[in-house]
């Protein structure tokens, strides 16, 4: 994605038909992926509820009328749990959240999703341990922890199918001016017409 920066005046909405598909089918997949886990999470669709996600966790060997015996996680167990998530997670709310750096939004917003984001990815990671450790709130930051990750999630990916495909055809309607690329890492130092500071080996940030 630096490649994007590298092109002075690149923006989502100015994307080459190519780019826009590959991104589009990326979106789209996350988006089909935010609905499989609210359907899996929904307890009306035989999902998991907290009261679930606790006996996956806690067990649940002393329930002899429960139709489904759980043996309880050991910390090596939820380890493993924690591990297969972590990276995959952490990647896919990169890779949005840098589409989303490609957007006219401002630093605000942007800070606010990434810093969510991530906090949600957090919650949901300690959760488990929490649960183990039976904590009585760890059903609560396993469900908060979610909410979140997808709540980021879908929020990036629409804005950027919005970007990509209707918000240049609105300004267009609207007579507004297209807005000017996202300036990356120090814009303040750059004068490259555009181009990535990176280009520059003289540039550095504005301790100030």
């Amino acid at each position: 994605m630096t490649r994007f920066y590298k092109q002075s005046g690149f923006t989502l909405a100015r994307a080459n038909p190519s780019t826009r598909i590959l991104l589009t089918l990326f979106l789209v997949t996350v988006l089909a992926g935010c609905v499989v886990a609210l359907l899996q999470y929904s307890g009306k669709s035989g999902g998991f509820s907290s009261q679930d996600a606790q006996r996956w966790v806690q067990g649940n060997e002393q329930d002899f009328e429960s139709e489904e015996l759980y043996p309880e996680k050991s910390p090596r167990e939820i380890l493993a749990i924690v591990h297969d998530h972590i990276f995959a997670m952490a990647m896919l709310l990169f890779v949005v959240l840098h589409l989303v750096e490609l957007t006219p939004w401002s630093e605000g917003p942007k800070i606010t999703l990434s810093l969510l984001g991530y906090g949600s990815l957090a919650l949901s990671l300690l959760s488990p341990w929490w649960l183990h450790w039976q904590w009585s709130l760890a059903p609560l930051t396993l469900r908060a922890g979610g909410t979140g990750l997808l709540l980021v999630l879908a929020t990036g990916s629409l804005a950027c199918l919005d970007e990509l495909w209707f918000a240049a055809r609105r300004r267009r309607k609207s007579g507004t001016k297209e807005p000017d690329a996202p300036a990356p890492l120090f814009p303040e130092k750059r004068n490259n017409g555009g181009g990535c500071p990176l280009d520059q080996p003289d540039s550095q940030p504005d301790d100030s």
